[in-house]
C-alpha cells in the first residue's frame, strides 16, 4: 500500500468542501434578492469562484501526491541501486571513442569544479570521461562528464573504471597532460 501524503489529502478535502459549499451558497442565496427578484449574476459568480478555488486546491493536492510518489520511487530505487551497485558496475562499461574533443561547455564546467586552480585536462578514449591533473601534483583525477555537472570518479566509487583509465593514462606515449 502506498503511503499517501496527509497534506495532499487535506488539500483535496478542502477543495471539494469549497466547491460543495459554493454550490450550496449559490443555491440558497443566489435566487433570493431583497426585492424578491432573481439574482443570476450572484449565482454565477459564486458558482464560478467556488469551482475555480476548489479546483486550485485539488490541483495542488495532486501535485503534492505526485511528488510524494516520485520521492517514494526514488528512495526505493536508491536502496535497490545501492544493493545492486556491484552488478551495475559489471554491466555498464564505458564506450571507447578514440577521437572525441572536450567542448567549451565541458571545459567551463570542469573549471567550476576546480575554481582558482591551474588544471590540465585531457579527454580519455572512454566516452564522457576525462583526466584532470592539478598543477604541482602528480596524481590525476577522473571526471565523468555525462551528467548535469562533472562528477569525480574515485577508486572507491568505481574501481574497475578508475584503474582502466589510470592504466590508459600511464601507458600513453607522451607522459603528462
Amino acid at each position: 500500500m502506498e503511503k499517501q501524503n496527509p497534506v495532499a489529502k487535506v488539500l483535496r478535502i478542502i477543495g471539494f468542501a469549497v466547491m460543495i459549499g459554493g454550490f450550496i451558497l449559490a443555491a440558497i442565496e443566489g435566487p433570493v434578492e431583497s426585492d424578491g427578484g432573481y439574482n443570476g449574476g450572484m449565482t454565477l459568480t459564486v458558482l464560478f469562484s467556488s469551482f475555480v478555488t476548489g479546483m486550485l486546491f485539488i490541483g495542488f493536492s495532486e501535485v503534492i501526491a505526485l511528488l510524494q510518489k516520485i520521492y517514494l520511487r526514488l528512495s526505493q530505487n536508491s536502496s535497490s541501486d545501492h544493493a545492486m551497485s556491484n552488478d551495475r558496475k559489471e554491466i555498464e562499461e564505458p564506450q571507447v571513442q578514440k577521437d572525441w574533443q572536450l567542448s567549451p561547455l565541458y571545459l567551463d564546467a570542469i573549471h567550476e569544479v576546480y575554481p582558482g586552480q591551474n588544471v590540465k585536462i585531457l579527454a580519455t578514449p572512454f566516452e564522457d570521461y576525462c583526466v584532470v591533473q592539478i598543477e604541482g601534483e602528480e596524481n590525476i583525477e577522473v571526471l565523468e562528464l555525462g551528467g548535469f555537472k562533472p562528477m569525480k570518479i574515485t577508486a572507491d566509487s568505481e574501481p574497475k573504471l578508475f584503474h582502466k583509465i589510470q592504466e590508459w593514462f600511464s601507458n600513453r606515449p607522451s607522459q603528462g597532460i
